[in-house]
């Protein structure tokens, strides 16, 4: 694991959005995207989703996103590294892909936790690592890293908190994860099946405080879908996870497609609902959003 750490740069973390506020809201628009190192328009999806284009024309004011697949370009990042240290294949490394997320964060205005698991590629001439990210525009707190049993490539879950107060006066907080869980094939280990299930239970033993309702969003690589015993872990361990919608939420090449992406849910929030984007907005995945309703009820998205 060592090796692993040492091809990356630091976590980034800025904390507070370019317009810091006291926020006032019973509602925050939940997200959690696949990106593909970079294919996916991250910038154009927010002023839409801003917009209200996802939410059946209600403007998002505050929102979150979970994004896997993120990448950093940056002097952070090692321009080299020992020969031997583990460096995966370059994902994304094509000409108009879109700014790297510390670029994003800066261009939209947002708070940014970005945890990388791992190097892009191998070469010295603008270096690059990816992993996780937790952008909003609210403030985040309580930032914390997860290392997941190893498989086949370091895991680095990005764990982070939310808060605002509702309109009726009271606070509110919630904890939030952004998961990204092997392609193992581990079969000297049980299985793939078996590594990710493990990976779900060290991060369900990571994530056990039950001091503020839990959102974990991700990609779980979940080739068996709901039937693989990750899913059924996770939802045993977040009973307030509502219906799933029974949608592939990656597709790849020759129409190949799986449900790969999910949100789960654990604590006092008075009604979600999460729907899959009909677009991959230039990823291969499917954006899951979740509307969070912490106060007043609110109909259904669709």
């Amino acid at each position: 694991m060592a090796r692993w750490c040492a091809t990356v740069g630091p976590v980034l973390f800025r904390p507070t959005p370019r317009a810091p506020s006291a926020p006032i809201t019973d509602r925050v628009a939940l997200v959690t995207w696949n990106v593909h190192v970079g294919s996916g328009d991250v910038v154009d999806f927010v002023h839409r989703l801003r917009r209200g284009e996802f939410t059946n024309g209600e403007p998002m004011n505050y929102f979150v996103l979970l994004l896997q697949e993120t990448y950093r370009r940056d002097t952070a990042v090692p321009p080299q590294i020992p020969q031997g240290f583990p460096a995966p294949g370059r994902i994304a490394a094509r000409t108009g892909r879109g700014p790297d997320i510390s670029r994003v964060a800066d261009e939209l205005g947002l708070a940014v936790l970005y945890v990388p698991s791992m190097r892009n590629g191998l070469t010295s001439v603008d270096a690059e690592d990816r992993g996780n990210a937790i952008v909003a525009n609210l403030t985040l707190h309580d930032p914390e890293v997860v290392e997941l049993p190893f498989g086949h490539q370091r895991r680095a879950v990005a764990v982070s908190s939310v808060t605002a107060h509702g309109t009726n006066g009271s606070a509110w907080r919630v904890r939030l994860a952004d998961v990204h869980l092997d392609t193992a094939l581990a079969l000297m280990r049980g299985g793939p099946f078996k590594a990710r299930q493990q990976q779900a239970a060290a991060l369900v033993d990571a994530l056990a405080s039950k001091d503020a309702p839990t959102i974990v969003g991700g990609d779980f690589n979940t080739w068996r879908g709901a039937a693989e015993p990750a899913i059924a872990l996770l939802r045993r361990a977040f009973p307030d996870t509502p219906p799933m919608p029974r949608l592939p939420t990656w597709q790849g090449p020759l129409g190949v497609h799986a449900q790969l992406d999910y949100v789960f849910f654990r604590g006092a929030v008075s009604s979600t609902s999460v729907v899959r984007l009909p677009s991959r907005f230039g990823s291969d995945h499917y954006p899951l959003i979740a509307r969070i309703d912490l106060g007043a009820d609110a109909p259904p998205l669709e």
